[in-house]
């Protein structure tokens, strides 16, 4: 016991540290969503703070080292001393809980949000879980939670090789002539029948709604006679949307070769196996193959549960 009192605050850093190396490392917004929970938790300490300079101010007499060291020298007393701070702590993790489910919606986020529940509603009532749509949304518009185009219609991404636009990032993109290799636009407007939906009026929230509500619909019901849970046909379906429905399906015959791997599961399995390139494309700073594995992994595990939380799943 001795040992352990006289490192006990680097058993209480060394923890710290390592939880905010991860949420760091795992922050798909590099750093800024956990810095800005940083920032808000420390007003907890900034108010703490005058609560002790007023007590001393007020009621000098009570010194807390002094009450603390008088509980603990009777069983009640530091059952008491443990049940106090296990309220706090409990207190403290149901704020934090609370800030990082509900609060971070970005701002753009309040307003369309009842827009794709609505369009859910209409066109795919059964979607078993809302909140996997409304993740994507923001892995497809947020370059950071704050910036101006995230969870924008006019959000947009322009490179030499594509250009897509809007809340799924519907893209078109060109081969080195410069002619169109594929237009997603173009194909959902077809198959959707979207005809109204002009590619000047590409902007239109409800259109782009509707557009990435069907699409993934359509994979899910695909695939949803292969892969028989839920989680893993939107995990998957996330990645054709993504890196294409060939790809995907290639993908899953690669892991059904191999021993001990599961086609009908993501992660850890068809995860793994994949003949997209992992060499850096010029303007992006990541490989096809890691830019399809990261947007994954940050819709169905990073960004989902404030949108859970906000559309009352479990």
């Amino acid at each position: 016991m001795a040992i352990l009192k006289s490192f006990r605050l680097y058993l209480l850093i060394i923890p710290a540290l390592a939880v905010l190396g991860w949420s760091i490392a795992t922050d798909p917004d590099a750093g800024l969503e956990t810095m800005a929970r940083l920032e808000w938790l420390s007003w907890v300490f900034v108010f703490g703070a005058l609560a002790y300079l007023l007590r001393r101010a007020l009621l000098d007499g009570a010194r807390s080292s002094a009450a603390y060291s008088k509980a603990m020298q009777t069983p009640t007393g530091a059952g008491l001393v443990f049940l106090g701070l296990s309220i706090l702590t409990a207190v403290l993790m149901l704020v934090m809980a609370g800030r990082a489910s509900a609060a971070d919606l970005p701002a753009n986020a309040q307003t369309y949000l009842p827009t794709l529940k609505a369009e859910i509603a209409t066109s795919w009532p059964s979607m078993p879980m809302p909140s996997v749509l409304a993740s994507q949304i923001e892995q497809e518009t947020c370059v950071t939670l704050k910036s101006a185009k995230c969870w924008s219609p006019t959000a947009e991404l322009k490179t030499s090789r594509e250009y897509g636009f809007g809340f799924f990032q519907h893209t078109r993109a060109y081969r080195a002539d410069g002619s169109v290799r594929f237009d997603a636009w173009a194909d959902a407007r077809q198959a959707y029948g979207l005809k109204a939906w002009s590619w000047a009026n590409r902007y239109d929230p409800a259109m782009q709604m509707r557009a990435g509500v069907l699409s993934n619909k359509s994979c899910f019901n695909r695939i949803g006679k292969l892969v028989p849970t839920d989680y893993n046909r939107l995990a998957m379906c996330d990645a054709a949307h993504n890196g294409g429905y060939g790809g995907l399906t290639q993908e899953r015959r690669m892991c059904a070769a191999v021993d001990g791997c599961d086609p009908d599961v993501w992660f850890e399995n068809v995860e793994l196996h994949s003949t997209k390139s992992r060499v850096k494309w010029k303007g992006y700073g990541e490989s096809a193959y890691s830019i399809n594995r990261g947007h994954v992994r940050n819709v169905m595990i990073v960004r989902r549960p404030k949108y859970a939380q906000w559309f009352g799943e479990a």
